[in-house]
């Protein structure tokens, strides 16, 4: 009985020795699985977020250029209104004398 029993433990630790065996190449499969999702999803990140700073980039400087023609419209036009202003010299050079020196 004493070898009948020494051949059940020793299949018992075949069958064990097997299914360790079977669920390491298990976890390898799903450690090449992840690794793979995770380098597919590092790659879709990548190329989503460089898209994502181009296009923002590209409205950045559109927004740029707009405001840049803006203010030089905007200037040339103050320079036109002050250009067309009528000046009172005499009342400035009054308001001067007045500051300056005291006198009316």
């Amino acid at each position: 009985m004493a070898a009948e029993e020494i051949d059940v433990i020793k299949h018992l630790l075949d069958v064990e020795h097997e299914a360790s065996m079977l669920i390491l190449d298990a976890q390898k499969k799903a450690d090449e699985k992840i690794a793979a999702a995770r380098a597919q999803s590092e790659a879709q990140f990548k190329e989503q977020y460089a898209a994502a700073v181009e296009e923002i980039e590209r409205n950045e400087a559109a927004a740029k250029d707009e405001i840049e023609k803006k203010l030089a419209a905007d200037r040339e036009s103050y320079r036109r209104q002050l250009a067309s202003n009528a000046k009172d010299e005499p009342s400035f050079n009054a308001l001067m004398d007045e500051i300056l020196f005291g006198r009316a």
